[in-house]
């Protein structure tokens, strides 16, 4: 009985880390206060602890208390940001627009949603000394209901918070194409319609719920990025890969 119990209790702990009721760096409730919460004695506690320990979960300070881990990359997981690899500073942000539509059916088949519901869809420009750089579009489920405003929709730290919240659950995936210009974006970029331009395709999902949280096509000409991914172990001697 006090297996499947300690076992349940894990569970349990991972689900509240997985779905940020405890985030990164938070403390756990005390030995006594999840004795009363499982009905478990202290060993089957300590046993769960442990376990969650081993498995990256939690860590222990003696005298304070559990605490929650900040997840570490794996050895071999490539870091990438596309903002840091642009070849030229970026001074300007302009927001060109932020939509409520009906999702296509490219979206949403991502989303997971009917072509009936509806998605937002937020779209910026970056530019340098005045050269526009980089366009980008950005993608999240509609919530009815709640305002779509720009303060909601502060893309960087609206992400940053969500990974701080589900930092355990969040995967990011990427795919990078080259590809010609259609109107919409060579007049955006100012570069011939036709012409090849990089289109770096990210998704950020929930794998606890296996859901998208975001999904974004970011447009750049060759000329302004310099693409580059590290290991941990590697990150002050990255290796361009084009």
């Amino acid at each position: 009985m006090n297996e499947v119990l300690y076992l349940s209790i894990v569970k349990k702990i991972k689900e509240n880390i997985l779905k940020g009721h405890y985030k990164p760096g938070d403390m756990l409730d005390s030995e006594s206060a999840l004795m009363k919460e499982f009905q478990a004695s202290r060993m089957t506690i300590r046993k769960s602890l442990s376990l969650l320990s081993n498995e990256g979960y939690v860590y222990s300070v003696p005298g304070k208390g559990n605490f929650v881990c900040t997840p570490e990359t794996d050895l071999f997981q490539f870091r990438f940001n596309k903002y840091d690899d642009l070849l030229v500073p970026i001074d300007e942000v302009k927001l060109l627009f932020v939509k409520v539509k009906e999702a296509s059916a490219q979206l949403a088949d991502k989303f997971s949603l009917t072509t009936s519901d509806k998605i937002i869809e937020v779209s910026r420009l970056l530019s340098s000394a005045g050269e526009p750089v980089a366009l980008e579009f950005i993608y999240f489920k509609y919530i009815p209901n709640q305002p779509v405003v720009e303060d909601r929709l502060k893309f960087a730290n609206h992400l940053e918070r969500l990974e701080r919240s589900l930092a355990f659950a969040i995967q990011k995936t990427l795919e990078v194409r080259a590809l010609k210009a259609d109107q919409s974006v060579s007049r955006r970029l100012g570069c011939p319609e036709g012409d090849v331009v990089f289109c770096l395709e990210e998704m950020v999902v929930n794998s606890e719920s296996d859901s998208v949280i975001s999904y974004t096509l970011f447009y750049v000409q060759p000329k302004n990025i310099e693409m580059r991914a590290t290991t941990p172990k590697e990150e002050n001697n990255a290796k361009r890969i084009f």
